[in-house]
């Protein structure tokens, strides 16, 4: 019932979206998780600059975790492919196996290589940390971190494949990974 409750706020959520600027989903899947994500300008805040994204995982343990996330980074150029992002990263959710709730913000970064060509590509690292100060409910620690690589299929179309790592750090059982190197693919449409 909490899924279905989720659900119904986050399509709220994307329903409230502005069309007059460039929009993302991503579905990244893997056997046992699935991460969705929608990502648009921080505009829809009030504030221009950055990428703002919200996301919902969940795993076959039935655990559930909304993420949202602003981070600040340069776009790519033949000049300069390697690029750097910082920014801020707030989680909630709950572990359906541990019972636990868990809620925190956290800072990290990208790092992007980007291959110029007529079919653009990219490597990409990904992490954040949010550490015992900023986690709260049950969390203590929670450590996000993925490694991956993108090809441009077609101009508003991104096929990736990467590993991701989510581990919650909780007062009850110690480390908990929701999502353990699990090899994901996945898809980023623009419209």
């Amino acid at each position: 019932m909490k899924f279905i409750r989720l659900s119904y706020i986050f399509l709220l959520g994307l329903a409230a979206i502005s069309p007059a600027t460039a929009n993302d989903f991503e579905a990244a899947l893997s056997k046992e998780t699935a991460q969705f994500t929608f990502r648009s300008d921080s505009s829809l805040i009030g504030w221009g600059g950055a990428d703002l994204a919200l996301g919902l995982f969940f795993n076959d343990d039935d655990d559930i975790i909304g993420q949202a996330s602003l981070i600040q980074m340069r776009q790519p150029s033949e000049e300069t492919p390697l690029t750097f992002g910082v920014g801020v990263k707030a989680y909630l959710g709950y572990l359906d196996d541990p019972d636990d709730s868990l809620a925190g913000f956290g800072v990290g970064g990208v790092v992007k290589y980007t291959f110029p060509g007529t079919m653009p590509m990219a490597l990409y690292a990904r992490g954040f940390y949010t550490p015992d100060i900023t986690s709260f409910a049950d969390a203590n620690e929670i450590i996000d971190y993925t490694v991956g690589f993108q090809v441009e299929i077609l101009p508003e179309t991104t096929g990736f494949i990467g590993i991701r790592h989510l581990e919650i750090d909780t007062d009850d059982d110690g480390d908990y990974d929701a999502d353990d190197n699990n090899i994901h693919l996945g898809v980023r449409l623009t419209f």
